[in-house]
């Protein structure tokens, strides 16, 4: 019994019209054809009917495979051309069905699979670079501003070479986040770790700003926040309890279970000021979380735009290394106040 694997329909669709122009190229012998060079190529197979002449420049496009002609391309428009050009495959369908079964990765056909999800790759890049951007609310001229919890103890000993010091889980978590903007063309990015933080965010300023918080208890922006009561009664910290509460629920990290919480939260203020959150009761549950939003991003995409709030908050359950979301909170517009 031959077994049967699913594969996206746009890869299918991309992959029958390689299929199709690498025969159109063989026969024009150049690598990107112009409408005359298949009409020509057309006319020669003996087929002279207005569809399938019509349909030369967009076989043209199709070779051009640096644009998203052949995503966009229609499979009726796919069928009339490989059966003017007599193709062993003339339908979709029958491509689609041999695409399906099982065959060896050397065949033919998943030679153009493959050449289907590479082409497929370049589009989706793009993709991700816009829907990360909406992610964050992301503004070029603005940027990102990301604060990291720091401990002042330079301040206390002029000996020490450096005046703040990062948590090493905190820090690991902004490296994953830079890297992650870096390859989304996130280039106005910026580290604060200086007092006046929270001056700067308070600072009245009418265009878009976001602001990314790693960590919870010790970093200035989230503490200032939480005196603020930003959160109403939807979210709070306790640090000398070593637990979170969301919606009236506590939870409390437990080393020896080997269990912490971590939250990812969208928070959109009524001073045009976004705010990402990324961080865990303890530096354990900052560093997990960090590592899920960096290989899940789209996901956290996902929810965050799910429902009809513009704010949202993620929990999520760390047990023995493992991550799993626990829950999703929409946040009423009204408690979301830059001021009190």
């Amino acid at each position: 019994m031959k077994k049967i694997i699913k594969t996206q329909y746009d890869t299918v669709k991309v992959s029958f019209g390689i299929y199709i122009i690498a025969e159109v190229r063989k026969r024009t012998n150049k690598e990107y054809p112009t409408e005359t060079d298949i009409k020509k190529m057309l006319l020669k197979t003996g087929n002279q009917s207005a569809g399938v002449l019509s349909a030369a420049k967009q076989i043209s496009r199709y070779c051009k495979t640096n644009h998203n002609y052949l995503l966009k391309a229609k499979e009726e428009t796919f069928n009339l051309v490989a059966q003017a050009l007599n193709l062993p495959v003339q339908h979709f369908n029958q491509f689609h069905e041999r695409i399906s079964q099982l065959y060896k990765r050397s065949s033919n056909y998943y030679t153009y699979l493959e050449k289907a999800e590479n082409y497929l790759l370049q589009f989706k890049a793009a993709d991700d670079e816009i829907y990360f951007k909406r992610l964050l609310n992301y503004q070029e001229e603005t940027g990102i501003k990301t604060i990291l919890i720091n401990y002042p103890f330079g301040e206390l000993d002029a000996n020490l070479p450096a005046t703040h010091f990062g948590a090493y889980t905190d820090i690991k978590t902004e490296v994953l986040f830079k890297q992650l903007c870096t390859r989304m063309n996130v280039s106005n990015y910026k580290i604060l770790t200086d007092s006046s933080v929270v001056e700067q965010f308070e600072k009245e300023n009418k265009k878009r700003e976001t602001w990314v918080n790693i960590g919870l208890f010790g970093n200035r922006l989230t503490a200032s926040l939480l005196k603020k009561n930003v959160f109403g009664t939807c979210f709070n910290w306790l640090p000398q309890q070593n637990k979170i509460v969301l919606m009236g629920k506590e939870y409390a990290a437990n080393r020896e279970k080997k269990t912490d919480y971590g939250v990812f939260a969208r928070l959109q203020l009524s001073n045009r000021k976004t705010i990402i959150l990324i961080g865990g009761i303890e530096g354990y549950g900052t560093e997990k979380t960090g590592e899920y939003v960096w290989r899940n991003w789209r996901k956290m995409y996902d929810i965050v735009t799910a429902g009809e709030a513009s704010s949202v908050i993620v929990l999520f359950k760390i047990f023995n290394g493992k991550i799993q979301q626990q829950k999703v909170v929409e946040l009423p517009e009204a408690v979301l106040s830059a001021k009190k």
